[in-house]
């Protein structure tokens, strides 16, 4: 045998092996952020919640960070900053995004605090996290989409300039008793403004859950999915005739391993981030930690089931 046929002969066998072992191989599990926001902790400082939130096995975190809650960018000061962006890091986790209330409004001057606001919270998320910046979320508000949508793709252009300019991705969010309410008025409005990158949508089947028409969990990731940054965990049940929200796992009318299957199949590798409505933390008797074990014990059990590991 040559020597160049020597050579030949043994990066053939070398690559057959490599291929042999590549087939042997199990594909290794698609991992995903396991998240919850502190839209529900706010009984307790910031400070605390990442320590709760870290202690019962998250990896990552929402900042509630509306107006008087414990993330508003107006209490968290500069050097609080620097120490929870530490303690933060200290715990494991990450900051995935920053939770708002911007409903787009027709008067100027409305709109440009909220332009300020929105400012603001982008600077807060770039001193917590400074090399990964946490997206910004919002519902629009409003009540019929077809009188609402012209003022929504106004407003949004600006908030998406202002996303370009200080790097960060704006995310909105339907929801099932406001204007924008179905993943396609949130595509709609991307098409609209040319489908802009740091504008993207967040998912949450609760919202769609016993609507009518009917809104599948195939059908509305099939739609959301390509615009989808942020996924949003909770369960919606029918009570007295009228829908409302439960813990993530709680209700039972859907199964949330169903929505990260479908999810993780076409391609997402994001964060799936537990909240706890407003109509359970501010009720009589809710225990915020009791919350946190529940809805983690449930998510990643789903996760489990979905095949999905916890990134850590």
């Amino acid at each position: 045998m040559t020597s160049w046929n020597r050579r030949q002969f043994l990066g053939t066998a070398a690559i057959t092996l490599a291929a042999s072992a590549s087939r042997a191989a199990p594909a290794s599990p698609a991992a995903c952020g396991l998240g919850i926001s502190t839209y529900g902790l706010q009984s307790m400082d910031l400070e605390s919640a990442v320590s709760l939130i870290a202690e019962t096995g998250y990896d990552c975190l929402e900042i509630a960070a509306m107006e008087k809650l414990t993330g508003d960018p107006g209490r968290v000061s500069g050097e609080r900053r620097h120490s929870l962006r530490q303690r933060i890091t200290d715990k494991g986790l990450r900051l995935s995004a920053l939770m708002t209330d911007l409903h787009p409004n027709s008067d100027d001057a409305v709109h440009q605090r909220q332009t300020e606001s929105l400012k603001s919270l982008a600077e807060l998320g770039h001193d917590l996290s400074p090399s990964d910046p946490p997206l910004i979320q919002t519902v629009f508000a409003g009540k019929d989409w077809e009188t609402s949508k012209t003022l929504f793709l106004k407003r949004l252009a600006d908030w998406v300039k202002l996303a370009d300019e200080m790097k960060f991705t704006f995310c909105i969010k339907p929801h099932r008793m406001q204007a924008m309410s179905r993943p396609e008025n949130a595509i709609w409005l991307f098409q609209q403004l040319g489908e802009p990158k740091r504008l993207r949508m967040v998912y949450d089947y609760s919202h769609f859950h016993r609507r009518e028409p009917e809104m599948t969990i195939a059908d509305t990731v099939a739609k959301s999915l390509p615009w989808t940054a942020y996924v949003a965990s909770k369960d919606a049940v029918m009570k007295d005739g009228k829908p409302a929200f439960a813990l993530t796992g709680e209700g039972g009318e859907f199964d949330h391993a169903q929505i990260i299957q479908a999810f993780v199949a076409g391609g997402y590798r994001g964060d799936f981030c537990c909240e706890v409505s407003s109509q359970i933390w501010k009720a009589k008797g809710y225990d915020a930690a009791a919350a946190t074990r529940t809805c983690y014990k449930n998510l990643a059990d789903a996760f489990k089931r979905a095949g999905v590991t916890q990134r850590r």
